[in-house]
Protein backbone atom coordinates (compact mmCIF):
# COMPACT_ATOMS: atom_id res chain seq x y z
CA UNK A 1 0.00 0.00 0.00
CA UNK A 2 1.39 3.56 -1.12
CA UNK A 3 2.67 5.22 1.72
CA UNK A 4 3.24 9.33 1.91
CA UNK A 5 6.07 9.21 0.93
CA UNK A 6 6.24 12.75 -1.10
CA UNK A 7 6.65 14.16 2.36
CA UNK A 8 10.14 12.99 2.38
CA UNK A 9 10.81 13.83 -1.38
CA UNK A 10 12.19 17.25 -0.88
CA UNK A 11 11.88 18.21 -5.13
CA UNK A 12 8.28 17.07 -4.49
CA UNK A 13 7.97 19.12 -1.26
CA UNK A 14 9.29 22.52 -2.85
CA UNK A 15 6.87 22.05 -6.04
CA UNK A 16 3.89 21.09 -3.56
CA UNK A 17 4.95 24.61 -1.14
CA UNK A 18 5.14 26.71 -4.16
CA UNK A 19 2.17 25.77 -5.92
CA UNK A 20 0.24 25.81 -2.61
CA UNK A 21 1.57 29.52 -1.87
CA UNK A 22 0.59 30.89 -5.74
CA UNK A 23 -2.94 29.21 -5.52
CA UNK A 24 -3.46 30.66 -1.95
CA UNK A 25 -2.44 34.29 -2.84
CA UNK A 26 -4.47 34.46 -6.34
CA UNK A 27 -7.43 32.78 -3.55
CA UNK A 28 -6.81 35.81 -1.14
CA UNK A 29 -6.73 38.07 -3.94
CA UNK A 30 -10.81 37.18 -5.46
CA UNK A 31 -12.09 36.29 -1.80
CA UNK A 32 -10.24 39.60 0.27
CA UNK A 33 -8.33 39.31 3.37
CA UNK A 34 -11.43 37.96 5.75
CA UNK A 35 -11.84 35.07 3.49
CA UNK A 36 -8.72 34.69 2.85
CA UNK A 37 -7.96 34.46 6.54
CA UNK A 38 -10.52 31.59 6.93
CA UNK A 39 -9.24 29.76 3.93
CA UNK A 40 -5.58 30.56 5.63
CA UNK A 41 -7.14 28.68 8.63
CA UNK A 42 -8.47 25.67 7.43
CA UNK A 43 -5.79 25.22 5.12
CA UNK A 44 -3.26 25.05 8.14
CA UNK A 45 -5.28 22.79 10.01
CA UNK A 46 -5.56 20.30 7.18
CA UNK A 47 -1.66 20.44 6.68
CA UNK A 48 -0.91 19.83 9.91
CA UNK A 49 -3.13 16.75 9.91
CA UNK A 50 -1.21 15.89 6.50
CA UNK A 51 2.14 15.97 8.17
CA UNK A 52 1.12 13.64 11.40
CA UNK A 53 -0.23 11.79 8.54
CA UNK A 54 3.47 11.45 7.17
CA UNK A 55 5.27 11.41 10.22
CA UNK A 56 3.34 8.21 11.05
CA UNK A 57 4.06 6.92 7.60
CA UNK A 58 -0.05 6.53 6.73
CA UNK A 59 -1.32 4.86 3.45
CA UNK A 60 -1.82 7.23 1.39
CA UNK A 61 -5.60 7.02 1.53
CA UNK A 62 -5.72 8.51 4.73
CA UNK A 63 -5.34 12.01 2.59
CA UNK A 64 -8.61 10.96 0.98
CA UNK A 65 -10.29 11.20 4.91
CA UNK A 66 -9.27 13.87 5.91
CA UNK A 67 -10.47 15.76 3.05
CA UNK A 68 -14.05 13.93 3.56
CA UNK A 69 -13.20 15.44 7.11
CA UNK A 70 -12.08 18.96 5.86
CA UNK A 71 -15.33 18.79 3.09
CA UNK A 72 -17.78 17.53 5.43
CA UNK A 73 -17.67 20.28 7.83
CA UNK A 74 -17.03 22.78 6.05
CA UNK A 75 -20.63 22.04 4.03
CA UNK A 76 -21.98 21.72 7.31
CA UNK A 77 -20.71 24.67 8.95
CA UNK A 78 -21.83 26.73 5.79
CA UNK A 79 -25.66 25.31 5.93
CA UNK A 80 -25.64 25.86 9.60
CA UNK A 81 -24.75 29.63 9.20
CA UNK A 82 -27.33 30.32 6.42
CA UNK A 83 -29.88 28.49 9.03
CA UNK A 84 -28.90 30.48 11.69
CA UNK A 85 -29.29 34.35 10.59
CA UNK A 86 -32.13 33.24 8.52
CA UNK A 87 -33.71 32.23 12.22
CA UNK A 88 -32.67 35.15 14.25
CA UNK A 89 -29.66 33.76 15.77
CA UNK A 90 -26.83 36.11 14.79
CA UNK A 91 -24.59 33.30 13.59
CA UNK A 92 -25.03 31.06 16.49
CA UNK A 93 -26.04 27.31 16.19
CA UNK A 94 -28.93 25.52 17.53
CA UNK A 95 -28.10 24.38 20.79
CA UNK A 96 -25.27 26.92 21.41
CA UNK A 97 -25.91 27.99 24.97
CA UNK A 98 -22.31 27.54 26.10
CA UNK A 99 -20.85 29.48 22.97
CA UNK A 100 -23.22 33.01 23.90
CA UNK A 101 -21.47 32.73 27.19
CA UNK A 102 -18.00 32.47 25.79
CA UNK A 103 -18.52 35.09 22.91
CA UNK A 104 -20.48 37.45 25.32
CA UNK A 105 -18.07 37.14 28.09
CA UNK A 106 -14.80 37.89 25.52
CA UNK A 107 -16.85 40.76 23.77
CA UNK A 108 -18.03 42.76 27.27
CA UNK A 109 -13.75 42.11 28.48
CA UNK A 110 -12.57 43.73 25.02
CA UNK A 111 -14.53 46.72 25.70
CA UNK A 112 -12.80 47.56 29.46
CA UNK A 113 -9.54 48.80 29.44
CA UNK A 114 -8.13 45.44 29.66
CA UNK A 115 -9.71 42.62 28.67
CA UNK A 116 -6.94 40.34 30.48
CA UNK A 117 -7.96 41.91 33.57
CA UNK A 118 -11.48 41.45 32.74
CA UNK A 119 -11.41 38.02 32.61
CA UNK A 120 -9.01 37.06 35.75
CA UNK A 121 -10.73 33.88 37.20
CA UNK A 122 -13.22 33.18 33.90
CA UNK A 123 -12.78 29.84 32.21
CA UNK A 124 -9.83 29.48 29.86
CA UNK A 125 -11.29 29.20 26.36
CA UNK A 126 -13.29 32.36 27.38
CA UNK A 127 -9.80 34.32 27.39
CA UNK A 128 -8.97 31.86 24.21
CA UNK A 129 -11.83 33.23 22.34
CA UNK A 130 -11.17 37.09 23.41
CA UNK A 131 -7.51 36.79 22.65
CA UNK A 132 -8.60 35.79 18.72
CA UNK A 133 -10.90 38.80 18.73
CA UNK A 134 -8.24 41.11 20.24
CA UNK A 135 -5.47 39.76 17.65
CA UNK A 136 -8.27 39.73 15.03
CA UNK A 137 -11.23 41.49 15.52
CA UNK A 138 -14.47 40.53 16.86
CA UNK A 139 -15.58 37.41 14.45
CA UNK A 140 -16.89 34.15 15.85
CA UNK A 141 -16.07 32.48 12.52
CA UNK A 142 -12.10 32.29 13.68
CA UNK A 143 -12.97 30.43 16.84
CA UNK A 144 -15.10 28.46 15.33
CA UNK A 145 -12.54 27.35 11.86
CA UNK A 146 -10.06 26.95 14.12
CA UNK A 147 -12.10 24.58 16.00
CA UNK A 148 -12.78 23.11 12.86
CA UNK A 149 -9.40 22.54 12.06
CA UNK A 150 -8.79 21.00 15.10
CA UNK A 151 -11.49 18.35 14.54
CA UNK A 152 -9.74 17.29 11.36
CA UNK A 153 -6.02 17.09 13.11
CA UNK A 154 -7.72 14.44 15.19
CA UNK A 155 -8.56 11.89 11.85
CA UNK A 156 -4.74 10.94 11.62
CA UNK A 157 -4.23 10.92 14.81
CA UNK A 158 -7.00 8.39 15.45
CA UNK A 159 -6.39 6.36 12.61
CA UNK A 160 -2.88 5.66 14.40
CA UNK A 161 -4.03 4.88 17.60
CA UNK A 162 -6.82 2.45 16.03
CA UNK A 163 -3.54 0.55 14.15
CA UNK A 164 -1.82 0.48 16.98
CA UNK A 165 -4.35 -1.20 18.65
CA UNK A 166 -6.45 -3.75 16.35
CA UNK A 167 -4.55 -3.09 13.14
CA UNK A 168 -5.04 -0.73 9.62
CA UNK A 169 -8.64 -1.97 9.29
CA UNK A 170 -9.43 -0.25 12.73
CA UNK A 171 -7.62 2.68 12.12
CA UNK A 172 -9.37 2.96 9.10
CA UNK A 173 -13.17 2.47 10.83
CA UNK A 174 -12.15 5.33 13.48
CA UNK A 175 -11.29 8.29 11.10
CA UNK A 176 -13.85 7.34 8.98
CA UNK A 177 -16.02 7.64 11.71
CA UNK A 178 -14.87 10.66 13.34
CA UNK A 179 -14.67 12.22 9.96
CA UNK A 180 -18.59 11.18 9.86
CA UNK A 181 -20.11 11.06 13.20
CA UNK A 182 -23.07 14.52 13.75
CA UNK A 183 -21.74 14.98 17.11
CA UNK A 184 -18.21 14.92 16.19
CA UNK A 185 -18.95 17.30 13.58
CA UNK A 186 -21.34 19.59 15.35
CA UNK A 187 -19.54 19.62 18.26
CA UNK A 188 -16.21 20.82 16.64
CA UNK A 189 -17.87 23.38 14.14
CA UNK A 190 -19.56 25.43 17.34
CA UNK A 191 -17.57 27.89 19.43
CA UNK A 192 -17.39 25.98 21.93
CA UNK A 193 -14.58 24.13 23.20
CA UNK A 194 -15.12 20.15 22.60
CA UNK A 195 -12.37 20.18 19.49
CA UNK A 196 -9.31 21.16 21.94
CA UNK A 197 -10.54 18.64 24.28
CA UNK A 198 -11.17 15.51 21.67
CA UNK A 199 -7.50 16.25 20.50
CA UNK A 200 -6.44 16.69 23.77
CA UNK A 201 -7.15 13.53 25.37
CA UNK A 202 -6.54 11.57 21.54
CA UNK A 203 -2.92 13.10 22.12
CA UNK A 204 -2.68 11.69 25.98
CA UNK A 205 -3.76 8.37 24.55
CA UNK A 206 -0.31 8.29 22.87
CA UNK A 207 1.37 8.85 26.58
CA UNK A 208 -1.00 5.73 28.38
CA UNK A 209 -0.04 3.55 25.43
CA UNK A 210 3.99 4.55 25.61
CA UNK A 211 3.71 3.56 29.26
CA UNK A 212 2.88 -0.22 28.43
CA UNK A 213 5.71 -0.41 25.96
CA UNK A 214 9.45 -1.80 27.01
CA UNK A 215 10.97 1.11 25.13
CA UNK A 216 9.12 4.53 25.27
CA UNK A 217 9.45 6.58 21.53
CA UNK A 218 10.34 9.95 22.64
CA UNK A 219 7.97 11.17 20.14
CA UNK A 220 4.76 9.34 21.41
CA UNK A 221 6.03 10.67 24.96
CA UNK A 222 6.00 14.47 23.58
CA UNK A 223 3.29 13.69 21.87
CA UNK A 224 1.02 12.28 24.67
CA UNK A 225 2.61 15.27 27.11
CA UNK A 226 1.41 17.97 24.75
CA UNK A 227 -1.90 16.45 24.88
CA UNK A 228 -2.07 16.51 28.33
CA UNK A 229 -1.11 20.24 28.68
CA UNK A 230 -4.13 20.79 26.47
CA UNK A 231 -6.16 19.01 28.56
CA UNK A 232 -5.21 21.10 32.03
CA UNK A 233 -6.01 24.49 30.57
CA UNK A 234 -8.90 23.26 28.85
CA UNK A 235 -11.13 21.03 31.02
CA UNK A 236 -8.31 20.12 34.01
CA UNK A 237 -11.06 17.79 35.75
CA UNK A 238 -10.22 14.96 32.58
CA UNK A 239 -6.48 15.19 34.28
CA UNK A 240 -8.40 12.22 36.35
CA UNK A 241 -9.47 10.30 33.36
CA UNK A 242 -5.79 10.29 32.39
CA UNK A 243 -4.40 9.33 35.36
CA UNK A 244 -6.66 6.38 36.20
CA UNK A 245 -5.50 3.94 33.91
CA UNK A 246 -2.16 4.37 34.69
CA UNK A 247 -2.05 4.07 38.36
CA UNK A 248 -4.01 0.92 37.36
CA UNK A 249 -0.84 -0.16 35.22
CA UNK A 250 1.20 0.83 37.63
CA UNK A 251 -0.26 -1.52 40.23
CA UNK A 252 -0.54 -4.25 37.55
CA UNK A 253 3.25 -3.78 36.97
CA UNK A 254 4.30 -3.38 40.64
CA UNK A 255 2.98 -6.81 41.42
CA UNK A 256 3.97 -8.76 38.74
CA UNK A 257 7.74 -7.06 39.08
CA UNK A 258 7.70 -5.49 35.92
CA UNK A 259 11.09 -3.91 35.40
CA UNK A 260 9.65 -0.28 33.55
CA UNK A 261 7.60 -0.06 36.71
CA UNK A 262 10.18 2.52 38.34
CA UNK A 263 11.03 4.00 35.07
CA UNK A 264 7.12 4.79 34.62
CA UNK A 265 6.74 6.07 38.50
CA UNK A 266 9.22 8.16 37.54
CA UNK A 267 7.65 9.28 34.56
CA UNK A 268 4.66 10.15 36.75
CA UNK A 269 6.25 12.23 39.70
CA UNK A 270 7.85 14.30 36.82
CA UNK A 271 4.18 15.07 35.57
CA UNK A 272 2.62 15.19 38.68
CA UNK A 273 5.46 17.97 39.97
CA UNK A 274 4.98 19.80 36.96
CA UNK A 275 1.36 19.98 37.49
CA UNK A 276 1.14 20.42 41.00
CA UNK A 277 2.94 23.85 40.50
CA UNK A 278 0.56 25.13 38.20
CA UNK A 279 -3.33 26.17 38.37
CA UNK A 280 -4.01 22.14 37.11
CA UNK A 281 -3.78 20.58 40.16
CA UNK A 282 -6.57 23.33 42.23
CA UNK A 283 -8.98 23.21 39.42
CA UNK A 284 -9.35 19.24 39.94
CA UNK A 285 -9.41 19.28 43.51
CA UNK A 286 -11.99 21.65 43.34
CA UNK A 287 -14.10 20.18 40.93
CA UNK A 288 -13.37 17.10 42.41
CA UNK A 289 -14.85 18.83 45.87
CA UNK A 290 -17.49 20.30 44.60
CA UNK A 291 -18.76 17.29 42.60
CA UNK A 292 -19.01 15.27 45.81
CA UNK A 293 -20.36 17.75 48.35
CA UNK A 294 -24.09 18.32 49.34
CA UNK A 295 -24.19 21.88 48.21
CA UNK A 296 -21.72 21.64 45.31
CA UNK A 297 -23.90 18.83 44.08
CA UNK A 298 -26.95 20.28 45.12
CA UNK A 299 -26.09 23.74 42.61
CA UNK A 300 -25.51 21.01 39.70
CA UNK A 301 -28.70 19.96 39.91
CA UNK A 302 -30.40 23.27 40.34
CA UNK A 303 -28.36 23.95 36.90
CA UNK A 304 -29.36 20.61 35.37
CA UNK A 305 -33.08 20.84 35.83
CA UNK A 306 -33.27 23.93 34.62
CA UNK A 307 -32.68 22.97 31.09
CA UNK A 308 -34.99 20.47 28.88
CA UNK A 309 -33.15 17.29 29.24
CA UNK A 310 -32.20 17.66 33.15
CA UNK A 311 -32.17 13.84 34.35
CA UNK A 312 -33.92 13.96 37.79
CA UNK A 313 -33.50 10.49 38.94
CA UNK A 314 -29.74 11.24 39.81
CA UNK A 315 -30.53 14.17 41.62
CA UNK A 316 -32.69 12.08 44.44
CA UNK A 317 -29.37 10.17 45.09
CA UNK A 318 -26.65 11.62 47.83
CA UNK A 319 -23.64 13.77 46.63
CA UNK A 320 -21.23 10.55 47.50
CA UNK A 321 -22.50 8.28 44.97
CA UNK A 322 -24.44 10.74 42.56
CA UNK A 323 -21.44 9.84 40.36
CA UNK A 324 -22.06 6.29 39.96
CA UNK A 325 -25.70 6.65 39.09
CA UNK A 326 -24.91 8.92 36.37
CA UNK A 327 -22.46 6.06 34.79
CA UNK A 328 -24.98 4.72 32.90
CA UNK A 329 -26.34 7.64 31.34
CA UNK A 330 -23.16 9.10 30.56
CA UNK A 331 -22.71 5.70 28.73
CA UNK A 332 -25.71 4.65 27.39
CA UNK A 333 -28.18 7.73 27.53
CA UNK A 334 -30.15 9.16 26.27
CA UNK A 335 -32.55 6.17 25.94
CA UNK A 336 -34.42 4.11 23.84
CA UNK A 337 -37.57 5.35 25.76
CA UNK A 338 -36.54 9.02 25.88
CA UNK A 339 -36.02 9.06 22.13
CA UNK A 340 -39.94 10.03 21.12
CA UNK A 341 -40.06 12.62 23.66
CA UNK A 342 -37.33 15.05 22.47
CA UNK A 343 -38.41 18.10 20.14
CA UNK A 344 -35.52 20.10 19.59
CA UNK A 345 -32.97 19.09 16.56
CA UNK A 346 -30.17 18.86 19.00
CA UNK A 347 -31.78 15.96 21.16
CA UNK A 348 -33.03 14.25 18.05
CA UNK A 349 -29.46 14.17 17.00
CA UNK A 350 -28.60 12.67 19.66
CA UNK A 351 -30.85 10.21 19.87
CA UNK A 352 -30.32 8.75 15.96
CA UNK A 353 -26.46 8.63 17.08
CA UNK A 354 -27.32 7.00 20.15
CA UNK A 355 -29.16 4.14 18.49
CA UNK A 356 -26.37 4.15 15.77
CA UNK A 357 -23.80 3.64 19.16
CA UNK A 358 -25.58 0.84 20.36
CA UNK A 359 -24.84 -0.82 17.34
CA UNK A 360 -21.06 -0.09 17.39
CA UNK A 361 -21.53 -1.61 21.33
CA UNK A 362 -22.45 -4.40 19.80
CA UNK A 363 -19.29 -5.15 17.96
CA UNK A 364 -17.03 -4.08 21.10
CA UNK A 365 -18.96 -6.36 23.59
CA UNK A 366 -18.78 -9.57 20.05
CA UNK A 367 -14.71 -8.56 20.55
CA UNK A 368 -14.59 -7.95 23.77
CA UNK A 369 -12.21 -11.44 24.34
CA UNK A 370 -9.76 -10.37 22.00
CA UNK A 371 -9.96 -6.81 23.22
CA UNK A 372 -9.04 -7.80 26.80
CA UNK A 373 -6.48 -10.21 25.49
CA UNK A 374 -4.65 -7.44 23.81
CA UNK A 375 -2.96 -4.77 26.00
CA UNK A 376 -3.14 -2.20 24.09
CA UNK A 377 -6.70 -2.32 23.54
CA UNK A 378 -7.25 -3.06 27.52
CA UNK A 379 -5.68 0.43 27.78
CA UNK A 380 -7.78 1.90 25.68
CA UNK A 381 -10.91 0.66 26.61
CA UNK A 382 -10.15 1.40 30.38
CA UNK A 383 -8.97 5.13 29.40
CA UNK A 384 -12.42 5.73 27.39
CA UNK A 385 -14.42 3.89 30.50
CA UNK A 386 -12.13 6.69 32.64
CA UNK A 387 -13.26 9.71 30.90
CA UNK A 388 -17.34 8.33 31.27
CA UNK A 389 -16.48 8.34 35.08
CA UNK A 390 -15.18 11.82 34.79
CA UNK A 391 -18.34 12.67 32.97
CA UNK A 392 -20.13 11.43 35.29
CA UNK A 393 -19.18 14.27 38.02
CA UNK A 394 -20.59 16.89 35.60
CA UNK A 395 -23.87 18.02 35.12
CA UNK A 396 -26.67 15.72 34.92
CA UNK A 397 -28.16 16.79 32.10
CA UNK A 398 -28.54 14.88 28.48
CA UNK A 399 -27.30 17.86 26.43
CA UNK A 400 -24.36 18.27 28.92
CA UNK A 401 -23.37 14.66 28.84
CA UNK A 402 -23.65 14.51 25.18
CA UNK A 403 -21.12 16.87 24.78
CA UNK A 404 -18.49 15.74 27.21
CA UNK A 405 -18.43 11.87 26.59
CA UNK A 406 -17.13 12.88 23.35
CA UNK A 407 -13.62 12.31 23.66
CA UNK A 408 -14.83 9.11 25.40
CA UNK A 409 -16.66 8.00 22.20
CA UNK A 410 -13.70 9.05 19.96
CA UNK A 411 -11.26 6.62 22.02
CA UNK A 412 -13.73 4.00 21.42
CA UNK A 413 -14.02 4.19 17.80
CA UNK A 414 -10.36 2.22 17.15
CA UNK A 415 -12.28 -0.86 19.14
CA UNK A 416 -15.17 -1.43 16.79
CA UNK A 417 -13.41 -3.00 14.11
CA UNK A 418 -11.04 -4.93 16.76
CA UNK A 419 -8.83 -7.14 14.83
CA UNK A 420 -6.15 -9.71 16.78
CA UNK A 421 -2.73 -9.13 16.63
CA UNK A 422 0.52 -10.80 17.36
CA UNK A 423 3.51 -8.48 17.10
CA UNK A 424 2.16 -4.94 15.83
CA UNK A 425 5.28 -3.00 14.23
CA UNK A 426 3.12 0.15 15.35
CA UNK A 427 2.60 -0.53 19.24
CA UNK A 428 6.06 -2.01 19.79
CA UNK A 429 6.51 -5.07 22.06
CA UNK A 430 5.03 -4.71 25.37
Amino acid sequence: MPKLSFMTDRVQWLTFIIGLAVFSGALVAFIGPTGGMYFLIVLVSTLIAIAFSAFFKHPSFILKIIFLAVSVRIVLFILLKLYSYQSGLDGFFPGDIDALAYHGDAVKALATHSWTEALQGNLNYTIFVAYLYNLFGIDMNIPQLINLGVSVIIVPLLYELGARVGGEKAGTAAALLWSLFPSAIFWSISLLKDAFVVVGMVLAGFFVLALSRKKIQVSDLLIGLSGIVMISYMRPQFLLAISLPIVIYLAIQFFRGRSSFLRNVFLILAAVAVFSITTAGDIVVQTLGSSTSESGVQRINEIALDGGSGIHLVTLFPAEVRWLVQLPFSIFAPFPWQWFSFSQAIYIMSAFEMLCWYVLYYYIWKNREDIFANHNGKMIFLYAFSIFIAVSFSLPNIGSIYRYRLAAMALLLPLIFFKKLGFNRRAGST
